[in-house]
């Protein structure tokens, strides 16, 4: 089967019903050949499946380890998967990222309360940020994590925000070294030392391209908002 994923033709042929079901609204026809091409056994998704936590279905075995055989694949161009929960508002993609247990999609589900029908969540786990000469885009992937969000979808991105736990609300712009640190962390660990040269050239064209943000935050209705607040005025 090939699908389009981030603007990429790739061909793999799913093992589990659940992960073809996310697949599916990515599936495409026609004469362009595949960009890219994955190869996951079932002997790969039970190894896989093995390794991770109690609980993890067999389908999302699947999942995450196509996802990380993709991660490697897309990276030629220029493109990367990113930990993080894609949050739509007003036409632009923001990328809320964090540390596991951290609260990104506890966060981005305030966004949802607070302004309603501005914003709804294309993924709650691996979009892609795809960086073009002239653009920035993210995109919506199958791979969900678990969150049962996956619209394949595209829009400009925005902004990405790293999140980090506090008892008051507060956004600071970080530095390039700390901006490198913490996407290597949420993206670049995945592929592995052979390629995270490639990566990590590719993390230099995406900060002259965009804004982050790191957002101390609870998880009161009010870090969205000061978040948001934060946003606006950059944008002024």
């Amino acid at each position: 089967m090939n699908y389009q994923i981030a603007n990429l033709i790739v061909s793999y042929e799913p093992k589990n019903a659940e992960f073809a079901r996310f697949l599916e609204p990515f599936a495409c026809e026609g004469d362009r050949e595949p960009d890219i091409a994955l190869t996951y056994t079932a002997d790969d998704i039970e190894a896989m499946h093995k390794r991770m936590v109690a609980g993890t279905t067999i389908a999302e075995a699947e999942a995450f380890g196509v996802a990380n055989q993709f991660n490697k694949r897309i990276i030629r161009y220029g493109a990367m998967l990113v930990h993080s929960s894609a949050l739509v508002l007003d036409g632009r993609a923001y990328l809320f990222s964090a540390a596991s247990g951290v609260g990104k999609s506890t966060h981005t589900r305030l966004w949802l309360r607070e302004y309603g029908d501005r914003v709804h969540i294309m993924n709650d786990d691996k979009p892609v940020v795809r960086i073009y000469d002239d653009s920035v885009i993210a995109y919506g992937t199958p791979f969900d994590g678990g969150s049962g969000i996956a619209l394949n979808e595209s829009y400009p991105l925005g902004a990405v925000i790293f999140i980090e736990r506090g008892e008051r609300n507060s956004v600071r712009i970080p530095q390039s070294r700390e901006v490198i640190q913490l996407l290597y962390f949420q993206t670049a660990h995945m592929v592995g030392a052979q390629t995270a040269e490639a990566m990590l050239e590719n993390f230099d064209r995406l900060i002259r391209r965009t804004r982050f943000y790191v957002l101390t935050c609870n998880m009161e209705p009010e870090a969205a908002r000061v978040m948001y607040r934060a946003i606006q005025d950059s944008e002024k």
